[in-house]
């Protein structure tokens, strides 16, 4: 048998070079997001390599050659375990990558380097639990339910939490038994190049994983290929339509978790202290670039102005620095193009309402933008998501008024409700058209063992939760043998 054609890793210097010093396409220019140095160039793997990689994705599909989906479902989990142990070793190396590269500060990415070996950990509970076949029949007739894998997947990953996402992708996916090409944002350069290491030491196998490098025409190549049978894609709402588009003729499974308005809602009587500090605290995670942050700000007419004097000052608290800075609590934008789009965001806003910033110097250089709040602004001014650290206050008379102006943008991730009354909070959190609606405060971590949300409306399709996330890679499938008392 002849030997397989891989796009990755005879050894890890190889494969590290291949994939981040040497991809044929020279794509853009690198920034420090902190000085707005150049730094060196995005590159992006060509068309002959990423058909390579699909082709070895494919063989990883062959049960009967024995490839990654024809391995037992232990096997599978024993190489996890070893990405897992791989991924811990790196965890240092994996922060400061993510900080130099998109400007998260330090102390952050550290906390999520950290916790990567528990993501795959947890992935491996699930699948345990999720996907052994389960007998269905009584007697001596055999029937059992199997839960299997659709096939190769393309798993891409956004730039604003890079490692954490493209783990996680990963680890559900070759848990599920689907070969997997992983294409990273063409911005995370020398973080896949650590992901990568952390692959080749754990050791899956040449047809397990495979990576690519580049933007959007890379992307476009994957999802179009008929060898892929799922696509997880995480990004913006234009760029989860173009997949969607891209792929529907050959109908794959898809997982699509894309951008949110994210309202928060606030009752009258709520305690505005406690309110700013929340929103304010969970407004400037990762620089304000999460999905699920806080961004429309629903108040009642005669609570705004001191909710804005409450948000400012909580926003000034902040230490804004270099991402590499232990002390530094907010960082730059991730990069110029994206650091000019909120700014224009910001600008707009300011004509239909008043925007003030945290009166706070800023370091020199870098895509650095103050907290902002913009006040006074009519119940329909903003019509997209705003990425970065900003908060937009909308005054509302009646809560009514206020909740259909939270549900009116069609999409539906994340909500939040401030209320004096707990019963009344959570009637309204039901109310949120939003998979995840917390009460009374913004944080990243589930609410609960066993949570799990829904993408509504326009943030995407599939959800989040153990079960849920890994139920996009595999389907359903019964086998059995006849009951010949049937009557048709």
């Amino acid at each position: 048998m002849p030997e397989p054609v891989v796009t990755a890793l005879p050894t890890a210097t190889d494969l590290v070079a291949d994939h981040v010093g040497r991809p044929s396409l020279v794509i853009g220019a690198a920034e420090d997001p902190s000085s707005g140095a150049p730094v060196g160039e995005l590159r992006a793997s060509d068309v002959a390599r990423v058909d390579a990689a699909l082709a070895a994705a494919a063989r990883g599909w062959d049960h009967g050659a024995g490839g990654w989906s024809g391995r037992g479902l232990d096997d599978r989990l024993r190489a996890l375990g070893r990405l897992g142990d791989a991924l811990d070793r790196r965890v240092e190396r994996l922060a400061e990558a993510h900080a130099r590269e998109i400007g998260i500060p330090i102390a952050t990415a550290r906390g999520f380097a950290a916790g990567l070996s528990g993501v795959v950990a947890g992935v491996a509970a699930t699948a345990r639990r999720e996907l052994p076949a389960r007998p269905l029949s009584d007697g001596d007739r055999r029937v059992a339910l199997h839960r299997l894998p659709w096939g190769p997947a393309a798993l891409l990953a956004p730039w604003n939490a890079g490692a954490f996402v493209a783990v996680t992708k990963l680890a559900n996916a070759l848990a599920a038994g689907c070969p997997a090409i992983l294409k990273p944002s063409e911005r995370d350069g020398a973080t896949t190049a650590i992901l990568i290491e952390a692959l080749v030491e754990a050791d899956l196998g040449p047809d397990a994983v495979q990576v690519v490098c580049g933007a959007a025409a890379v992307g476009a190549q994957l999802v179009t290929d008929e060898r892929i049978a799922v696509i997880a894609y995480t990004g913006s709402t234009a760029g989860g339509r173009a997949v969607a588009r891209a792929s529907i003729d050959r109908m794959p499974a898809l997982q699509l978790e894309l951008s949110g308005s994210n309202p928060a809602l606030v009752l009258p009587g709520a305690d505005l202290d406690a309110v700013a500090a929340e929103l304010a605290r969970g407004a400037l995670v990762l620089n304000g670039q999460w999905c699920e942050a806080p961004r429309r700000v629903l108040v009642p007419r005669a609570d705004h102005d001191r909710l804005a004097e409450r948000l400012l000052a909580e926003l000034t608290r902040r230490r804004i620095g270099p991402a590499t800075d232990p002390a530094t609590e907010l960082g730059p934008l991730a990069f110029r193009g994206h650091h000019a789009q909120v700014v224009a965001q910001l600008a707009a806003l300011a004509e239909r309402g008043t925007a003030v910033a945290v009166d706070a110097p800023l370091p020199e250089g870098g895509f650095f933008l103050a907290p902002t709040v913009v006040g006074e602004l009519p119940l329909d001014a903003v019509r997209e998501e705003l990425f970065g650290p900003v908060l937009a206050l909308q005054p509302y008379a009646e809560v009514e008024q206020a909740l259909a102006a939270a549900n009116g943008l069609g999409d539906g991730l994340a909500g939040y409700v401030f209320g004096p009354d707990r019963d009344a909070a959570l009637a309204i959190g039901r109310r949120l058209h939003a998979g995840e609606v917390r009460v009374g405060g913004v944080r990243v971590l589930d609410l609960a063992p066993g949570s799990s949300q829904s993408f509504w409306g326009s943030s995407g399709l599939g959800g989040h939760g153990d079960a849920t996330v890994l139920g996009a890679y595999v389907g359903t499938r019964i086998v059995g043998e006849e009951d010949p008392a049937l009557p048709l």
